[in-house]
């Protein structure tokens, strides 16, 4: 009985389970913040503060990416397209996160498979983390 429980409880469960999440922002406090939110979601998280983190989404191969698009050193759009065009990252979701009007327009240009627009909730940003990882078993 205790067995048919615990089986009960697993297949019941909303948590993820080792998902992992790959954060660029280069807002330290903003990146903390979400890390915070999708940790206690149950996700795993690493973050990077540059567009220069194909490197670390390689090395972590993460099951999403979360891409600010307005970053010190360039585009999160640039580094969207690296994603999408590298062999070892191309099936990688790609959420891309802007106060810019036009998020849409380079969110769709760039290949990202979602975007939030600044600001934003943080029960829109569990949102969409969760409709592009649902299907991972």
């Amino acid at each position: 009985m205790l067995i048919l429980g615990y089986v009960n409880l697993f297949i019941y469960t909303n948590k993820p389970m080792n998902k992992k999440i790959f954060i660029v922002e280069d807002d330290a406090d903003l990146s903390e913040a979400i890390q915070l939110i999708l940790r206690e979601e149950g996700y795993d998280t690493a973050a990077s503060l540059d567009k220069n983190s194909i490197k670390g989404v390689i090395l972590h191969m993460p099951d999403l990416v979360l891409v600010d698009n307005r970053l010190k050193d360039g585009f999160g759009s640039e580094l969207c397209v690296s994603i999408k065009n590298h062999p070892l990252t191309s099936h990688i979701p790609v959420v891309l996160i802007s106060g810019w009007a036009n998020l849409a327009d380079t969110a769709r240009d760039c290949g990202a498979d979602a975007y939030l627009s600044k600001p934003f909730e943080m029960t829109q940003l569990i949102e969409a983390v969760d409709k592009h990882l649902k299907h991972l078993v």
